[in-house]
């Protein structure tokens, strides 16, 4: 397992800083050891007090780290004065470990992270330690000295700042006139005199917390897993994209990034993928099960939380079908795979966060009767859809949900008549594939019970 040390300071409110390190190493796969600069008491709004770790208890620290887990990569965020930077420079400049240095000068919120009396010994002692550093622009502008406001600008910061004795240097452009659509991130190598420029969108979010730490920790962890400098650019360009794209709001000031949604988002989705195959799994076992499939045969869904679009929803790829008594199903779980049902689900979840599973199964006299005695249900009849609608391939299902929700409250069951060319059916809702199977199991209980 490869092992990253980040030495930063702490964020008492979790979203920048060691915190963030250890996050982003532990999502990627590194194992992280950490060495704290400073203390900050600090939300998402400001930062209220900064405490200097000690000299000698932070030398302490980072010898007694290093003497027993040595790391395939250091990461240096927060330094904040020269008794730090003195103690950085002494021990890692007799290490041959690669150091990747966000130079955090100033934080998210506006406060000083590198006092201005230390800013020299930071480009003098700092900067040649690393084998890359990667400011933002307003960074990049205090540490050469020229004033950036165009790509042309940027590369020659960069080439200003590598002159300190820094190997590689990316310089993140999201500081650029926000009247611009989109974002450019540069990377300028040392050793192949190349420019690299990465061109993203530029979303529609208010300044993040954290997004420089989780980009260089990123970057850090691609490096020491053997991509190359140019490799480990654009894999920590899509990571952070990731991260951005799912901004956290935990406070009253600025959103925070969160490093770790990849790794939950693979999670769910993988829980999710083997419940529901499992939970196929007991519906091919349940005997009577096949009296409930419909002409149109059934599918089973089950989603994220939250979901947006049928991505986000698990299905039965071709259905679940009967031969005569037996029940079929084709043993393969997608995302993607299901339409109307998926679409059910995603209706259904708007009005109650809790339903997140749904099967279609067949609406007769005898079952409908069953549902109606053992469960809240509603209706909607697709005759009162407007003709505009109905010609829209996947409204009718959205309009049919939000019409029968709308007219019972704690409804579990959505039944229609179905229309020209439409099979009758019936929609059963739950939080999960399993109660999802409770459900059916009462059915065909009740069903073989009259």
């Amino acid at each position: 397992m490869k092992k990253a040390l980040s030495i930063a300071g702490s964020d008492s409110s979790g979203g920048a800083g060691i915190q963030a390190d250890i996050k982003t190493f532990a999502a990627l796969g590194l194992f992280s050891t950490s060495v704290i600069t400073v203390l900050t008491a600090q939300n998402t709004e400001t930062v209220t007090e900064i405490f200097t770790v000690p000299s000698k208890f932070f030398k302490n620290q980072l010898l007694t780290t290093i003497q027993d887990i040595k790391p395939d990569i250091i990461k240096i965020g927060v330094l904040y004065d020269n008794s730090i930077i003195g103690i950085v420079y002494e021990i890692l400049n007799q290490l041959k470990i690669p150091v990747v240095l966000d130079p955090v000068l100033i934080s998210g919120t506006g406060v000083k992270l590198l006092k201005d009396s230390s800013i020299y010994d930071f480009k003098k002692k700092i900067i040649p330690l690393s084998l890359i550093i990667t400011p933002n622009l307003i960074e990049a502008e205090i540490l050469s000295g020229n004033k950036i406001s165009s790509e042309k600008e940027m590369v020659e910061a960069a080439y200003k700042i590598m002159k300190l004795g820094t190997q590689n240097v990316i310089i993140k452009g999201g500081h650029i006139s926000k009247e611009n659509k989109k974002i450019v991130d540069i990377l300028v190598e040392k050793n192949s005199n190349t420019t690299t420029k990465i061109y993203n969108n530029r979303l529609k979010i208010a300044q993040t917390h954290g997004t420089g730490c989780n980009f260089s920790s990123s970057l850090a962890a691609f490096i020491a897993k053997g991509s190359n400098i140019k490799e480990s650019f654009f894999q920590a360009n899509d990571y952070i994209k990731d991260g951005l794209m799912n901004v956290t709001k935990i406070g009253k000031g600025i959103g925070v990034t969160n490093p770790l949604f990849t790794l939950y988002e693979n999670s769910t989705r993988y829980n999710i993928f083997t419940s529901l195959y499992r939970s196929i799994k007991i519906l091919e076992e349940l005997k009577e099960f096949y009296l409930l499939i419909p002409e149109t045969k059934t599918n089973f869904v089950y989603s994220i939380e939250n979901p947006k679009n049928l991505m986000d929803v698990a299905g039965v790829l071709g259905r679940i079908t009967n031969i005569g008594s037996k029940i079929r199903s084709p043993n393969v779980v997608e995302f993607g795979a299901s339409s109307h049902i998926a679409n059910a689900v995603i209706a259904a979840n708007h009005f109650n966060h809790r339903f997140r599973s749904a099967i279609n199964i067949k609406k007769d006299k005898k079952i409908l009767d069953i549902c109606k005695a053992n469960f809240v249900c509603s209706w909607y009849s697709r005759k009162d859809e407007q003709i505009e609608n109905k010609n829209k391939e996947g409204l009718t299902i959205s309009w049919g949900i939000k019409n029968a929700m709308e007219k019972i409250n704690g409804v579990e069951m959505i039944y229609h008549d179905g229309d020209i060319g439409k099979e009758p059916m019936i929609l059963i809702f739950g939080k999960d594939p399993i109660e999802i199977i409770d459900k059916i199991k009462t059915i065909i209980f009740k069903f073989n019970s009259t």
